[in-house]
């Protein structure tokens, strides 16, 4: 079942499109999560993909799928740091931010708006996003644009392509494992 999500809502993160994919799971074996998400893990960290559970209810769990090195990369430029060290985020290592917004989302019980720098979003868009409190945007796909409308609107047509690729593929009987890229 898992599988299923992992086309549906992380194709573009198995491609290597995005740095990283969110989505809730529903579904009927909540309680072993945990050990699909250790299962997935042991295919899937060798080709750079992880998934962690970032948090738990008794309505969902939510699973981040994401690619290390990319995430790194993001997070670890100045302007990401001295974003992120705004919201009180340690910066030593990527398990430490990861916790640290863990955290952030147990204590709100929603999404602390910084996240979408851990999905990849432009810094610009995340930035604009929280000061307009969502409002004022150029164009609304995946995310709320505020900068480069044309460059966003082409990468949301990738990733929306590459959903639509992938569920067919996968439909066919190809594995999570052979549609996941190598970093």
């Amino acid at each position: 079942m898992l599988e299923r999500y992992l086309v549906e809502y992380c194709a573009s993160t198995l491609a290597g499109l995005k740095t990283a994919s969110l989505f809730s799971y529903t579904g009927e074996e909540k309680e072993l999560v945990l050990d699909y998400l250790s299962d997935w893990n042991q295919i899937l960290n060798p080709r750079g993909v992880y998934l962690e559970l970032l948090h738990s209810n008794s309505a969902r769990e939510l699973i981040y799928v994401y690619r290390a090195s990319a995430l790194t990369a993001d997070l670890n430029r100045p302007e990401a740091i001295h974003f992120l060290n705004e919201y009180g985020y340690p910066m030593g290592s990527l398990s430490d931010c990861l916790n640290y917004l863990r955290q952030r989302i147990a204590l709100t019980q929603s999404f602390p708006h910084e996240i979408g720098l851990f999905l990849g979003y432009p810094i610009e868009d995340v930035a604009e996003f929280i000061k307009n409190q969502g409002r004022n945007c150029k164009y609304c796909g995946i995310w709320k644009v505020y900068h480069n409308e044309i460059e966003a609107k082409r990468l949301f047509a990738k990733i929306d392509k590459c959903r639509a690729i992938y569920t067919k593929l996968f439909c066919g009987g190809r594995s999570v494992l052979q549609l996941t890229v190598a970093a």
